[in-house]
């Protein structure tokens, strides 16, 4: 075991923190083919893996962790099992991570993954121990900046989350194999990253927690941003105003009902402003308790405030049809954020499921006929008003089930 051994199990934290399946694969698959292909065959770590261990290179395990990869990468396209991957994958992240880097450390051969701790040496296991702690600080790391990206926009209508796993995906194949060849800038690159992540993530931390105030009643520690206090409900009269994706502005909110709906359609409680997890027309915030859609008045009112943006973005939406393919890709996303996502990130997975498709398939039409000059102008609106009140009607359809539709 020599320093770029070393450098080549460290530095598969980096990538093993975005993806569980996707740098086995990738480090499998050079080491049991990377001889037949010019670039990695003239890695000299690649010409020595004829003494890896075979329950690593063995062409089964090869394609497993390929059928798994695939898997992991067609998942992460879904909002809702993404969500669940990011909280439920780190320990299995870890734990993969630490079985590559004792496949890239060791040259003695493990008849079965179970085996490997028992008999590696004390040279090898200890830094495989080491990579898959790393593995779980950087993984939690990326997951807290990732979770500040969902606060802001759950659903992705901005497609920030696309992009990045997008490149995620690509760094996680291809930056494996440039870690075998240039291990020690690969794992400074990494270090890099991680590090202002792991700044983006404290700065996120304290400016949230800077931003909290005490009730004047009770002396606890609220949102500046909440209605009430969590504790002994007294009011906040004077909450800071919110954003479009959640930011806190310079001003205050002086109506109380607007300020209940913007949380709400945030995904935070109407009442202490903290953030709600789940899907569902009935969900409630584990913090107070308080079920988001519980009063009808203020379903009411959510509703009228959605609808009441429905004038001013077709006529957005009606310019932009104008340009082509640009003006496309700005008006999906306004209308996303305008009129989709209130009721989007409320939906039952299965139901959000089959909306969106049926929905994809008539805006793929209409996407089409944007293309041309004089319709271009028309069919950017009609994906707008089709999004709005196919959502709409779900979500209202969803309300009704659970008894909370009253007066809609």
């Amino acid at each position: 075991m020599d320093l770029n051994s070393l450098l080549y199990a460290f530095g598969l934290s980096g990538f093993f923190a975005s993806r569980a399946f996707l740098p086995a694969f990738a480090a499998a698959f050079a080491m049991k083919y990377g001889s037949s292909f010019p670039w990695l065959g003239n890695i000299e770590f690649i010409k020595e893996m004829a003494n890896a261990p075979s329950w690593f290179t063995h062409p089964a395990v090869v394609l497993g962790l390929g059928a798994l990869a695939l898997a992991e990468m067609l998942a992460e396209r879904s909002p809702e099992l993404r969500e669940l991957m990011d909280e439920g994958l780190v320990y299995l992240k870890s734990g993969l991570s630490m079985a590559t880097s004792y496949g890239l450390l060791s040259a003695s051969d493990a008849a079965v993954a179970g085996d490997i701790i028992s008999q590696a040496g004390i040279l090898e296991s200890i830094p495989a121990a080491l990579t898959g702690g790393l593995t779980f600080f950087l993984s939690m790391t990326r997951n807290g900046v990732v979770g500040i990206l969902s606060e802001a926009d759950e659903d992705d209508s901005l497609g920030l989350r696309k992009f990045i796993n997008w490149c995620e995906e690509l760094w996680a194949t291809f930056g494996v194999w440039m870690l075998l060849a240039l291990p020690a800038a690969v794992l400074l690159l990494n270090g890099i990253v991680f590090g202002v992540l792991f700044l983006i993530r404290k700065r996120h931390e304290s400016k949230m927690e800077d931003a909290r105030i005490e009730c004047p009643s009770c002396g606890t520690r609220i949102h500046c941003f909440s209605t009430a206090c969590l504790k002994c409900d007294a009011p906040n009269p004077s909450p800071v105003a919110l954003g479009m994706l959640g930011g806190m502005l310079e001003r205050k909110e002086p109506n109380l009902t607007a300020q209940k709906v913007r949380l709400i359609e945030l995904k935070r409680s109407p009442k202490s402003g903290e953030k709600v997890k789940g899907r569902g027309a009935d969900i409630s915030c584990q913090e107070d308790g308080i079920v988001l859609f519980s009063d009808p008045a203020l379903n009411q009112t959510y509703f009228e405030t959605v609808d009441s943006r429905l004038p001013k973005v077709l006529m957005v939406a009606a310019v932009l049809g104008f340009i082509p393919l640009l003006g496309l890709i700005i008006g999906v996303i306004y209308y996303r954020i305008q009129l989709v996502a209130p009721y989007r990130r409320f939906l039952p997975w299965s139901k959000s499921f089959l909306t969106k498709w049926l929905v994809r398939i008539v805006l793929l039409i209409l996407a089409m006929l944007q293309l041309v000059p004089v319709l271009g102008g028309l069919a950017l609106p009609l994906m707008a008003f089709i999004n709005h009140w196919m959502y709409r009607s779900a979500f209202k359809s969803a309300l009704k089930k659970k008894g909370l539709a009253v007066g809609i």
